[in-house]
């Protein structure tokens, strides 16, 4: 009987990965936040600073705790856990006070689908809250289980990021829309050849990531633009 193999606890998958995720997301916001932020050419409101300094002090604690895990030292990347979970909680309702703020400039602006990208901000947040509320709890419990669903949660940061530099490009719809999370989408199947290599078949968190995401995000951008969700969203948002 072929033993399964037993996963590598120092594996250096997850922490490779964290740091080119890290790399891309601070790499896609020169144009946007860095440069009009240093220039002075670009004013941002108290909250997209909040929101902006709890988005890459996830993904800074995130690069951290993956590299704390490979080298050994899983009681300190135990103790700065409650920092990731004091981070998540506050991302969480700063995202959704954001979508509305933004909403709110488009309406006023006067665009024809003001909430057309308010549902891939809601999108971003319930996935991101269900991956870091699952991995939480699986944190004491299934430790493979634990580190897939933080990946998942880091993807979901990564595709949004990743949009800075697609929506510059000349792509037609609906590829300008949901090509950045199907590029975040792309490293699971880099995470499949991890699973396969290290515990001899696909974890279910990858399988369940993949089902899930990768169809949800091809078909967002034909919700987002469909009538009804453009006439649930103002009330779901806040905008009787």
């Amino acid at each position: 009987m072929k033993h399964q193999r037993p996963a590598v606890r120092g594996s250096r998958f997850f922490a490779v990965s964290a740091i080119l995720i890290a790399g891309l997301v601070v790499l896609s916001f020169p144009l946007t936040y860095f440069i009009p932020l240093a220039t002075g050419s670009k004013h941002f409101t108290l909250l997209r600073h909040l929101h902006g300094l709890a988005f890459f002090g996830w993904i800074a604690l995130y690069v951290v705790q993956t590299r704390l895990v490979r080298t050994g030292n899983v009681r300190l990347h135990r103790e700065l856990g409650m920092a990731g979970v004091a981070l998540a909680g506050a991302m969480l309702p700063l995202g959704l006070w954001q979508a509305v703020s933004a909403a709110a400039e488009r309406q006023a602006a006067g665009f024809d689908r003001p909430f057309e990208t308010s549902l891939y901000n809601l999108v971003d947040i319930v996935v991101f809250g269900i991956a870091m509320g699952w991995g939480i709890y699986e944190a004491t419990r299934r430790i493979e289980w634990h580190r897939r669903l933080m990946f998942v949660a880091a993807l979901n940061l990564f595709g949004p990021a990743f949009s800075r530099w697609m929506l510059r490009l000349p792509l037609p719809f609906p590829w300008v829309d949901m090509s950045p999370n199907l590029v975040a989408d792309a490293l699971l199947f880099a995470l499949a050849l991890h699973d396969r290599r290290t515990i001899g078949r696909i974890h279910p968190v990858t399988i369940g990531a993949a089902l899930i995401l990768i169809p949800l995000h091809a078909a967002e951008p034909f919700i987002a633009r469909s009538e009804g969700w453009n006439a649930l969203a103002p009330g779901l948002f806040g905008f009787w």
